[in-house]
């Protein structure tokens, strides 16, 4: 269409020649109109001609087009899953703050454990449980009738740590996931784009881990610190495994790049302890709701050990009062572990 009108624009500037002729009341009146004259008139109208031929099949063209995307966005859906459980406020629903990139239908999957818990901490653990096992189901019945290629899932949660990463677990990573975390500071849902600042896990204790070793607990520390020696009181003679980020705080997290690197971390050292023997995972972890969920949808279910993800209540003697040991592992149902 922009070749046409230029196609016209030169017709017009270098000469254009028109003779109409209509009837009027019994005569005829004849308009015509030479705007230089110099130019020949059959490259005029040739001029003209493709110029309106080419704006015609532009615009043809564009309708064409917007039907099949049309079409495209009608078989594409969106299905948008926001966990909420920290605070018993509403705050903005992450529909609202989906990239504009994506056109297509969208489909809202509330999971909603706010009565289950005040003001951070669980009330009723097992309730809330009962609250979130059912997603798989509801899941499945909203992708019924599309192909895994049409159906995009979008993720962002303010929820405990063990149900962040059981939703990962239940979610799996079968298909792409676009993950968005809420900013504390701008209270606004923000996606993972930030650059890279290259850091990365440190690991103390892998080496000394026993074979054959039944029980290990893993400490992961990415927003704040976990102290090592509440887990060693706890859990007596189980060796620790540390995994902690240099420099980690609440906003360590923003890079997509950054995540998936510490993800292949996590998953290794889950690896390494399976091919040692360790038979269960206690998994301590202290991270953006972003990063447990990402760390869920990677753990195999499969081939790695069994692992219980424990709940973290600061007032709590212990500190870390019950976990949910996750459907992992010929583990059928995920439970509550006091």
């Amino acid at each position: 269409m922009r070749i046409g009108f230029a196609c016209l624009a030169l017709a017009f500037g270098t000469g254009w020649v028109l003779d109409i002729s209509f009837p009027f009341q019994g005569d005829h009146i004849n308009f015509g109109f030479d705007s230089a004259g110099g130019t020949p008139i059959v490259l005029v109208w040739s001029a003209a001609i493709i110029g309106l031929g080419l704006i015609c099949a532009g615009f043809v063209w564009e309708i064409i087009r917007y039907s099949v995307e049309q079409r495209r966005l009608t078989r594409k859906k969106i299905v948008v899953v926001e966990a909420r459980g920290l605070r018993d406020a509403s705050g903005a629903p992450l529909i609202e703050y989906i990239p504009s990139r994506l056109q297509e239908q969208r489909e809202q999957v509330l999971v909603d454990l706010r009565q289950r818990i005040k003001d951070g901490e669980i009330v009723a653990p097992e309730a809330a449980l009962e609250d979130l096992i059912s997603l798989p189901i509801d899941l499945k019945w909203r992708e019924n009738g599309y192909d895994r290629r049409d159906l995009t899932l979008v993720y962002g949660g303010l929820t405990p740590v063990p149900f962040t990463f059981l939703t990962g677990v239940l979610i799996d990573d079968e298909g792409p996931a676009l993950i968005l975390d809420w900013d504390r500071h701008t209270e606004t849902w923000r996606e993972l784009n930030d650059e890279d600042d290259g850091k990365r896990f440190h690991a103390v204790g892998l080496n000394e881990v026993p074979d054959n070793t039944q029980e290990v607990a893993l400490v992961v520390s990415v927003s704040y610190g976990v102290n090592v020696n509440d887990i060693r009181t706890q859990l007596c003679e189980i060796p620790v495994v540390e995994l902690f980020l240099e420099d980690g705080s609440p906003d360590c997290h923003w890079s997509e790049e950054k995540q998936r690197a510490l993800g292949r971390q996590f998953l290794e050292v889950a690896i390494t302890l399976g091919n040692r023997g360790v038979r269960r995972i206690h998994l301590f972890l202290a991270a953006q709701n972003s990063i447990a969920f990402r760390f869920g949808r990677l753990y195999d279910k499969r081939n790695l050990p069994e692992i219980a993800v424990y709940q973290f209540q600061k007032n709590s003697i212990p500190p870390y009062p019950w976990s949910v040991l996750m459907p992992v592992c010929g583990i059928d149902r995920p439970m509550i572990i006091r």
